[in-house]
């Protein structure tokens, strides 16, 4: 139960943080501060700091999920916010950091058998992502209480 509880709060603080950086980088207002926003939610939810994933390369990253054991239900979430992560990036002219944050998503995704693109982080198909996970992240009313 404890376990359950714990991975319910990281899925819901990894949608909160999409739904939040989308709002924020919508019309372009600030992209670099949507990708900070979701950097520091993978920091709190994955105890990797978000400085070392940004030198890692995709296989490293990988690599290094899997020996810290993270729980195999955080892998969608966790792609799903590096692929968004690196859109809001490249928006931001971060072109170089934008790529590894898309091949990290998309290695990721691969070590854990399903495939992941830049059609998967559109806000209907998080929206699908979502509810397929049973998360509502616009029913949670307070974001900071998960931390």
């Amino acid at each position: 139960m404890l376990q359950q509880d714990y991975l319910m709060r990281m899925f819901t603080a990894l949608a909160i943080a999409m739904r939040e950086s989308m709002l924020r980088a919508q019309g372009d207002e600030d992209p670099e501060g949507a990708a900070e926003l979701l950097e520091a939610a993978l920091d709190k939810t994955t105890e990797i700091d978000g400085a070392l994933l940004l030198q890692m390369a995709p296989e490293s990253f990988v690599a290094m999920v899997q020996l810290s054991q993270t729980d195999p239900a955080l892998i969608g979430y966790i792609s799903r916010t590096l692929m968004l992560e690196s859109h809001y990036l490249s928006e931001a002219g971060f072109h170089e950091r934008a790529t590894l944050r898309a091949g990290q998503a998309q290695a990721l995704a691969r070590a854990y058998g399903f495939e992941l693109g830049p059609t998967d982080i559109t806000p209907e198909e998080l929206d699908r992502f979502f509810e397929e996970q049973n998360v509502d992240p616009s029913n949670v009313p307070d974001p900071s209480s998960l931390s």
